[in-house]
């Protein structure tokens, strides 16, 4: 038997609550598939990954820097890796991520980023293999969810090792756009 379990942004919001979700996880052997979102809230005057991504990207559509931005979102990330003693080299992707923002980049590739940094975090201190949605959510021309494409690769994952961590909320369009 699989086991699915998915995780809001509250918590994944901060290193405490990624223990939270190692407890629960970990407690039963057959949750092997684990699904994020990306970091919410720490408090009430804390923004959400994902808010500050949609802030990121208004700012590359009207070509106002927003670097400040992705440097709070970074530093969250890296504060998130640096309290649970993981090796993630967030900086990399970063760096990355950065050298091909344009105006060109759509919100959705953008915003995407939230659940995936939040799921290569959660990955490596799990264990787990990271399975980056947009190889194993599909979606088809006409913008509808591949249920049967879907399933049959998280299972084709998930038949792979202990255990694997993927972001939510998208996945790839057959052009291998993110959606």
């Amino acid at each position: 038997m699989l086991k699915v379990t998915k995780f809001g942004g509250s918590s994944m919001a901060d290193a405490g609550q990624y223990r939270k979700v190692r407890d629960i996880v970990l407690s039963d052997p057959q949750r092997r598939v684990v699904v994020v979102s990306a970091a919410g809230k720490r408090n009430k005057a804390d923004h959400k990954i994902t808010d500050l991504l949609y802030l990121c990207h208004a700012h590359l559509t009207y070509g106002v820097p927003g670097d400040n931005i992705l440097q709070l979102i970074q530093d969250r990330f890296a504060e998130i890796r640096s309290d649970l003693g993981l090796q993630y080299d967030v900086e990399s992707d970063f760096a990355a991520l950065r050298s091909r923002l344009s105006r060109d980049t759509t919100a959705d590739e953008l915003v995407s980023r939230g659940e995936y940094f939040t799921a290569r975090l959660m990955a490596e201190y799990l264990g787990y293999d990271f399975v980056d949605a947009a190889d194993c959510v599909f979606f088809g021309f006409d913008g509808q969810l591949d249920l049967e494409k879907t399933y049959a690769a998280i299972r084709e994952a998930a038949a792979k090792g202990k255990g694997i961590v993927i972001p939510g909320f998208y996945g790839s369009l057959p052009s291998g756009k993110i959606r």
